[in-house]
């Protein structure tokens, strides 16, 4: 089994951890966990630490903004739900991350600092998503659900793409070469 799993072309394999990891994320990620279990309360507390670095970002102009658990309130209001919180758009490049055949010290690099501009980028999408809520409330839905979800994503695959490539070329020293080419 390993020598045909060998055998596959390179492009194929992390196609296909890429997508098992996904799966499993996502199963982990959206399986219906009660509000007392551990991930559940795991995810609220991400959610109001979302809330809470975001409602800071938007305090910095807005003295009315509030947060209280997953909700901002001021001059408009919004409440972070799991589809909010980005952890789709970071779960899209860890994984593909995590499947890339390059040096784990690479990986954790490439994770570290795409997790952050992600996660960064979530948070000035909301900060926008609230401005515009309060000056063209008209626009808000089309924006939240259209644009900025569309937008999460291309930081994402472009946070990999940046990164896969860096680690590419990275592992062209023979050092690094020798992990990038052992089984993942």
């Amino acid at each position: 089994m390993a020598r045909w799993w060998r055998g596959l072309p390179a492009t194929i394999r992390f196609v296909v951890r890429a997508a098992l990891l996904m799966a499993a994320f996502c199963s982990v990620l959206y399986y219906p966990y009660g509000d007392d279990s551990l991930a559940g309360r795991m995810f609220s507390r991400y959610l109001a630490l979302v809330a809470r670095i975001s409602g800071g970002c938007l305090s910095l102009f807005d003295p009315h903004v509030q947060v209280a658990g997953t909700f901002i309130t001021g001059r408009h209001a919004l409440q972070i739900v799991l589809d909010c919180a980005a952890l789709d758009a970071l779960a899209l490049f860890a994984v593909t991350v995590l499947a890339f055949p390059v040096a784990v010290r690479v990986k954790l690099i490439g994770l570290g600092a795409g997790i952050l501009i992600i996660s960064g980028f979530n948070v000035l999408r909301i900060v926008i998503l609230y401005v515009v809520g309060t000056k063209s409330p008209e626009i808000f839905d089309f924006l939240h659900e259209d644009v900025m979800a569309l937008l999460i994503v291309l930081v994402s695959v472009g946070c990999f793409a940046a990164w896969a490539s860096r680690a590419r070329n990275s592992s062209s020293s023979p050092r690094l070469a020798a992990h990038a080419t052992s089984p993942v």
